[in-house]
């Protein structure tokens, strides 16, 4: 008796899981690195919104408050999968999903993909969103984060990070005031032009400066394109 055929969303979750562990992999006639930038040169070529800031001795983009960036890629060529890696680096006083003044105001970031260089006529091709908290929890209390997953799912903060820095303002005195995730996300895209938008949305009402409340950086991002056979 055959197997039945595995859904392609399966099928493309397995290969980002394999690709995000670095193997090899049956089935993928190319997967090239199309973009690749630590910050370090200040090369901010392909990116609308760039801004830079020195934090733990390296160049990141940022930092970022209800706010953000694009990247635009052009002559990307024929292909099935987009496959995004790179360090963010979430700073200060994030609430995760939910904020005490608003329950429905989370702090959501976003990476959003457009089939078009002109961000004005260009329709989204797939937005994920996730949220994240620099919170502690306590016995009565905590203020839970999507990320892992997407946007709403219960986690607890920091679930899924690689590792804490001190804060970056209003939380530079917490050594764990600021936190690091190594992400990596594939999306199915075929265009020959493509448009990545990262960017937050914060909810901070009774912050007398937000930017030094909470905001982040983004260090180390790459860009594949990869080709099934």
């Amino acid at each position: 008796m055959s197997l039945p055929p595995i859904p392609k969303k399966t099928f493309l979750w397995i290969i980002i899981t394999l690709l995000s562990c670095g193997k090899s992999i049956d089935g993928i006639e190319t997967n090239e690195l199309i973009y690749n930038n630590d910050f370090e040169s200040g090369d901010l070529i392909s990116i609308d919104g760039a801004q830079l800031i020195t934090f733990n001795n390296t160049n990141l983009l940022g930092n970022y408050n209800n706010d953000g960036f694009t990247l635009n890629l052009n002559n990307i060529g024929t292909h099935d999968l987009i496959y995004i890696s790179f360090d963010l680096y979430i700073h200060d006083s994030w609430d995760g999903n939910f904020n005490n003044l608003d329950p429905d105001q989370p702090d959501a970031w976003f990476i959003e993909l457009r089939t078009d260089v002109d961000s004005d006529t260009s329709i989204p091709l797939n937005i994920w969103e996730t949220s994240f908290s620099n919170s502690v929890c306590n016995p009565s209390f905590c203020l839970k984060q999507s990320y892992p997953e997407v946007f709403p799912f219960d986690n607890h903060p920091r679930e899924g990070s690689s590792r804490t820095l001190p804060g970056l303002c209003s939380l530079e005195s917490e050594i764990d005031g600021t936190t690091i995730y190594s992400i990596q996300k594939g999306f199915e895209h075929t265009g020959n032009a493509l448009l990545i938008r990262f960017y937050d949305e914060l909810y901070q009402p009774n912050a007398v400066d937000e930017k030094c409340d909470e905001s982040w950086s983004l260090d180390n991002l790459k860009v594949r394109v990869i080709t099934f056979e």
